[in-house]
């Protein structure tokens, strides 16, 4: 009897041993370099990099061992969505995808560890199964809900201003200047400006050697934007036909206000309808208010007064 459970308590651990090895192992089979991305490596070559949360000399052994793990990730889904966030979110600290898988994995391992540690203090493990699953997709699901909040605030700031810097451009080029110069005119008015941080992108393309057409159609990839996507699209066919571009600019500033304008009727009528639903309620409280204590003095004494 005593071999039996010998041989099963030594099954059982190999089964352990296993289950524990065999997924780092496969994890890690495979060196992959951790290497900046190229825009980083061009920074640090002129000495203008700047130096984020991998450089730290704390975290950084487990920021690259989440690396490691990013680096596997090959989830298309989840990385076209960091991907997308990152560049409408204007991505100051100049991560990559994988820099910014590794900071979400790392994110899930210390919420798992804070769970586990409640875990015990509060109900003496017994609700592991459940906790560590649950901290680890919260822990690296709010990393990214972070990002994706941050990129859709920015591209409303960019909507808002759309029309705003289409006007100033037309204004600039129908006084002699070329669309290049307007652009540069209002990069120095308002450097900090959402949009001109994306127009100074575009034109740092350009100076490398990019065409027009091609920056502003990666601007509007990098910005998911419909009406930017419009703006880019009436801008390079303008190019194509000889069409004078300030006139096109001026149109597409008018009928993008006129969008908005339609935009805020449609929601000023789907208010007064939403706002139906709470006017009935308020008004039933108030009948009720006043007529409950008529009933109650009805049913005891058998008259309303």
């Amino acid at each position: 009897m005593s071999i039996g459970i010998l041989i099963l308590a030594l099954v059982s651990s190999a089964f352990v041993f296993a289950g524990v090895f065999l997924p780092i192992y496969a994890v890690f089979r495979y060196p992959v370099p951790a290497e900046p991305p190229i825009h980083r490596q061009i920074a640090q070559a002129v000495g203008v990099d700047q130096e984020t949360v991998f450089e730290n000399p704390v975290l950084a052994p487990l920021l690259n061992l989440c690396m490691q793990i990013a680096l596997r990730m090959n989830i298309t889904s989840i990385r076209g969505k960091v991907r997308q966030d990152l560049n409408a979110s204007g991505n100051p600290s100049g991560y990559t995808v994988d820099q910014y898988l590794a900071l979400s994995i790392f994110s899930a391992l210390v919420a798992m560890a804070a769970g586990i540690v409640l875990d015990f203090a509060l109900l003496g493990g017994r609700a592991l199964l459940m906790t560590i699953p649950l901290m680890l997709l919260i822990g690296f699901s709010l990393p990214v809900l972070t990002l994706s909040s941050a990129a859709q605030k920015r591209v409303a700031r960019i909507s808002k201003q759309l029309p705003y810097t289409l006007d100033l451009v037309s204004l600039v080029m129908a006084a002699g200047s070329s669309f290049t110069e307007a652009v540069e005119t209002l990069i120095r008015d308002n450097p900090e400006d959402d949009l001109n941080q994306e127009l100074r992108l575009a034109l740092s393309e350009m100076e490398y050697g990019s065409t027009r057409a091609a920056a502003l159609q990666n601007l509007a990839d990098r910005i998911p934007l419909e009406s930017l996507r419009s703006v880019v699209g009436a801008v390079n066919q303008a190019e194509k036909l000889g069409t004078p571009l300030s006139t096109i600019l001026k149109l597409q500033a008018e009928m993008l206000r006129m969008h908005r304008g339609v935009r805020a009727e449609k929601l000023s009528a789907s208010a007064s309808l939403k706002i139906l639903v709470p006017s009935m309620l308020i008004l039933v409280a108030v009948v009720a208010v006043i007529g409950a204590p008529l009933v109650i003095n009805f049913l005891v004494t058998g008259s309303w007064f």
